[in-house]
């Protein structure tokens, strides 16, 4: 590493760190602010209030639905698009290098259960270096680090020679309509940094997914007499039983080079049944039963490909049992589809990602794959833009109660990601005389 690097790397901590209160008080008001499925826009505007503040020319997406059906990853999930928009800030530059698109999410998932929290689900709680609240970690947390990356260049007068794009989507959690809105947009870019907790580890894999519906008939009678019915909840079982045999031998049967990069080989695109509504009343044998979840995809398999292995089995199972095949299960697939992705190993993105973590961490990045979906598929898919995921926290306390980022974390990434956008887009510095001549 040359001395100019050093003094660049030395640069970006001390104003990195001189922004600490920043950083913090960034997260905790982002946290505040609620932006639930379908209500992104109190969110986006405050963004765009920051972004304006650093000297981005913005522009706000609004989610056209209709606009979007034509792409086959697009589903509708279920809320209103009324005030849907995704946000997005461009840094030009002096168009002589490359550009990155910096992506996060605004959108959360609900509390769940406000007895279980330890305080308000919205305070953005400071407390022993952690902001508290849903959405800090997935991923409040990393959208401020994009920002703050992007601020503290502009302090250090680095003049970006490819454009630096800030991007913040709505709706990833039901399928990515912001995302889709933003490539429809014809927003573009030569890589892109999308930041979702991945514990400042390099994802550039993504598993796939897609839920489904399942209805199973029954026959009804009164329950002394449940011998002359059906129970659709006994004929779900055998269905749910064969599903669960052929979740474990896709696995066992999955030999792609991506494998390697799970952390558990049984668990890279996985069968879940998330709910079973049956009966109407406890003496009753009861007779429909609805079931619905959530179907893995594995990289380098087509959506198409899981419907029809998943279809199989359940027919399959049907036509075995006498009742099921004169009363055929029905299989419906319905919003939340998430598509595989890969950015390959060797493509530059990762190389000068990678750089910069061990350059301001001092060790080598990991690489990791990411069991769930995220809008990495649509830039990657539709946007034809190179992507990977790579930002603060562990996504295992995503979704829970008590959710909380690390602010030591949020500012690793914010020095790496500075970093690896210094040597991505090139450029030069205006304000130090000692730097503003790098080769970068």
């Amino acid at each position: 590493m040359t001395d100019t690097n050093s003094l660049i790397i030395e640069q970006i901590s001390r104003h990195a760190e001189k922004n600490l209160e920043y950083l913090e008080n960034l997260i905790s008001e982002m946290v505040r602010i609620p932006s639930y499925s379908g209500e992104p826009k109190e969110m986006q505007l405050y963004l765009q209030e920051k972004l304006f503040h650093l000297g981005m020319d913005t522009k706000l997406i609004k989610v056209e639905p209709d606009k979007l059906d034509k792409y086959s990853g697009f589903s509708r999930d279920g809320f209103p698009f009324d005030n849907r928009y995704s946000l997005v800030g461009i840094k030009k530059g002096l168009s002589n290098g490359r550009s990155i698109l910096l992506n996060g999410h605004v959108d959360v998932v609900p509390p769940g259960d406000l007895d279980r929290w330890d305080d308000n689900p919205l305070s953005g709680k400071i407390l022993e270096g952690k902001v508290f609240g849903r959405g800090s970690l997935d991923m409040k947390g990393g959208l401020a680090a994009a920002l703050l990356a992007i601020k503290i260049l502009g302090e250090m007068g680095f003049q970006n020679g490819g454009d630096i794009i800030f991007a913040s989507s709505c709706g990833e959690e039901t399928g990515g309509c912001g995302a889709f809105a933003i490539v429809d947009d014809g927003v573009h870019a030569d890589g892109c940094i999308i930041l979702e907790p991945t514990k400042l580890k390099i994802c550039n894999i993504q598993s796939g997914c897609h839920s489904f519906r399942i209805k199973i008939t029954g026959k009804s009678i009164h329950a002394c007499m449940a011998y002359k019915g059906v129970s659709a909840i006994d004929k779900f079982y055998l269905v749910y039983d064969a599903l669960k045999i052929m979740d474990l031998n896709r696995h066992k049967n999955f030999n792609s080079e991506y494998r390697r990069f799970y952390e558990n080989p049984l668990n890279i695109a996985p069968l879940n049944v998330g709910t079973v509504e049956a009966g109407e009343w406890p003496s009753s044998v009861p007779d429909l039963l609805i079931a619905t979840g959530r179907m893995g995809i594995f990289p380098g398999e087509s959506v198409e490909e899981m419907h029809s292995e998943f279809e199989s089995v359940v027919y399959e199972t049907a036509m075995k049992d006498p009742w099921l095949e004169e009363n055929l299960p029905v299989v419906e697939w319905y919003e939340g589809l998430f598509e595989p992705a890969a950015t390959p190993l060797d493509h530059d993105l990762l190389k000068t990602l990678g750089c910069a973590h061990q350059h301001i961490h001092g060790k080598s990045v990991e690489f990791e794959a990411a069991t769930y979906g995220s809008d990495m598929r649509i830039f990657s898919l539709y946007g034809n833009i190179p992507t990977v995921l790579y930002g603060p926290g562990d996504v295992s306390i995503a979704h829970t109660v008590n959710e909380h980022i690390e602010i030591s974390q949020v500012m690793q990434a914010v020095k790496s990601v500075a970093l690896a956008l210094v040597n991505w887009c090139g450029g030069e510095f205006s304000n130090s005389s000692q730097i503003k001549r790098a080769a970068l």
